[in-house]
């Protein structure tokens, strides 16, 4: 295995810097056309690809929230009408509870959407080539490996 030199922990916080910078700016877009930070934003997508429900703990782990953050951005879709919290049929111990996204959260999804995809593409895909589409799917295998 090779040691923590120094172009490697270079390598790290520039894949940090370059992560945390296109997220800013793909939040402020969202938040600037859309009046959804990209958190929000984050849900309502992870619900969508999943049918329109899930799991709180399934979430949680879908969009890479600890459960008290994940509960206080419930909290503002639920005010907002965009989700809606139930608990979960068939829970065995009735603490299970399903989110589910509602029709108006369903229709700010895919109005986001479209900001989300323009600054994706913007920011990250358009500067990329097919073979650095292919080291960094490559890579992300690796470090996502156990």
């Amino acid at each position: 295995m090779p040691r923590l030199d120094a172009e490697r922990l270079s390598l790290w916080r520039d894949w940090q810097r370059a992560a945390t910078l296109a997220e800013r700016t793909i939040d402020e877009a969202l938040t600037e056309s859309d009046e959804m930070p990209l958190a929000w934003f984050e849900v309502l997508a992870s619900l969508q690809r999943a049918g329109g429900t899930m799991r709180v703990g399934e979430l949680c782990t879908e969009v890479g929230a600890v459960p008290s953050s994940l509960s206080r951005r419930l909290d503002r879709l639920e005010q907002v009408s965009w989700v809606q919290r139930k608990p979960a049929p068939n829970s065995t111990d009735g603490r299970a509870v399903d989110v589910t996204l509602t029709k108006e959260g369903r229709d700010m999804w895919r109005d986001a959407n479209v900001t989300y995809r323009r600054m994706v593409q913007q920011v990250f895909a358009s500067k990329l080539t097919d073979t650095d589409i292919a080291a960094i799917t490559r890579v992300l295998g690796k470090l996502s490996a156990e």
